[in-house]
């Protein structure tokens, strides 16, 4: 819904006049589309990463980790190993290790939607 409303915000006479100079919808796409809506895209990466890693609440209210850890994530681990088994240098790693991916995210999604200066 985010990408179709940054879609429709675009100014048409921006696509026109790229069709006019010849550009095919390939062209239109990576050139003029894609480029001005990468705010937009941006909130949407950021938006889908941040839900994944949330997803604690549901997957342990509803399983707890499920049937042979089948839809454990690494918060579910991490409060397994600290709450039920009392390995709290086990649990203490994990969280470190959700920390770290975080970063890692972060960095990666800022490195990938680097604005250009001229």
């Amino acid at each position: 819904l985010l990408m179709y409303a940054g879609i429709k915000s675009l100014s048409p006479a921006i696509r026109e006049a790229a069709q006019i100079d010849g550009a095919n919808d390939h062209q239109l796409s990576r050139y003029i589309t894609i480029p001005m809506i990468k705010p937009v895209l941006r909130m949407c990466v950021i938006f889908a990463v941040t839900g994944s890693l949330k997803a604690f609440d549901l997957i342990y209210v509803l399983t707890g980790g499920g049937p042979a850890h089948a839809s454990e994530v690494p918060s579910t681990l991490m409060i397994n190993m600290i709450f039920d088994r009392s390995r709290y240098g086990l649990g203490s790693s994990i969280a470190m290790f959700i920390i770290f991916l975080c970063f890692f995210f972060a960095i990666l999604i800022k490195r990938c939607f680097r604005t250009e200066v001229d």
